[in-house]
């Protein structure tokens, strides 16, 4: 895999350097994990709020010419829906305009950009087929306009983008206090305290589990521009999944109970095809097969 850089006008073959690979978000979900997977084959530059303030444009030029990555990895954001409802103009700054900066200085130095999106742009339009990446938009969320928003804008600052919807994801390897909740670490949660938990029937998303992300990625490094769906395909309700993972994982369901109330009226589909990624060899469990993965692993190490 070879890059030029701008730094040196150079190709990584020529300095005879690992690609270097730089990470905003690094003590985040995704973003740490990326670090820790990639950093032996990889020149791993992960970057933290206090290291590189990405919605200060100066601030993202001093540190990136500096450094001069082959490709960044944004993963930093305001993925917290509620969040972005309720101070919209913050939640723009960093989701919308942070990714424009970002965007803007790797065409500047050179570097290919890989973007993490969110499949909360398709909430709201109306399909109940897993969606493709070309569908019509019109997500009635802040966070899911700002998505689509940031998409726009970074292409049109830096056409060599990747960007990536991603789905909600999960981890066995759950960090306690460090990072946001996820499925395996409620259901931990609630096993460890006795209480019963509640997902919805009407609900179809993907549920990815995090290292199949970070595993996948590579495959984006060096493939053409444009909007990748990228997480497990599904079929099955948030109910079901959670059913399927409690069976594997030998809990039982008898602390589960079924949300029949929400998404009634209109069942929320965020289900992917993930095709077009597929075409470049990215493969990924079904949400199904991941979670019964989990389950399995967590019966023998619970958590």
């Amino acid at each position: 895999m070879e890059f030029r850089d701008t730094c040196t006008n150079r190709t990584t073959k020529e300095r005879g350097a690992k690609v270097k690979i730089g990470v905003t978000g690094a003590d985040g979900f995704l973003g740490s994990r990326i670090l820790r997977f990639y950093e032996e084959k990889y020149e791993m530059k992960g970057y933290r709020h206090s290291d590189m303030d990405f919605t200060d444009e100066e601030a993202v030029r001093t540190v990136l010419s500096k450094d001069c990555p082959d490709l960044l990895i944004h993963t930093a954001a305001i993925s917290d829906v509620g969040a972005c409802e309720r101070d919209p103009e913050y939640s723009e700054k960093v989701n919308v305009d942070g990714v424009r900066i970002v965007a803007k200085i790797c065409r500047e130095i050179n570097a290919r950009l890989i973007f993490c999106s969110s499949d909360q742009v398709y909430v709201g339009n109306g399909e109940t087929m897993p969606h493709r990446e070309g569908e019509r938009l019109s997500p009635p969320t802040v966070y899911g306009r700002q998505k689509i928003r940031a998409e726009e804008l970074a292409f049109q600052e830096q056409p060599d983008t990747a960007a990536l919807r991603l789905s909600w994801m999960f981890a066995s390897d759950f960090r306690e206090g460090k990072e946001h909740g996820n499925l395996i670490s409620t259901v931990s949660q609630a096993v460890a305290a006795g209480e019963q938990i509640r997902y919805p029937v009407h609900d179809y998303r993907s549920i990815t589990d995090v290292w199949e992300v970070v595993r996948n990625l590579e495959y984006l490094f060096r493939a053409p521009a444009g909007i990748y769906n990228f997480g497990s395909e599904n079929d099955r309700s948030t109910y079901e999944l959670v059913k399927e993972f409690l069976e594997s994982a030998g809990i039982g369901t008898g602390i589960l109970e079924k949300n029949e109330e929400a998404f009634r009226e209109q069942p929320r589909n965020l289900r992917m095809n993930t095709e077009k990624a597929a075409k470049l060899g990215v493969h990924f469990l079904s949400s199904v097969e991941a979670l019964k993965k989990a389950g399995t692993c967590w019966k023998h190490n619970p958590a």
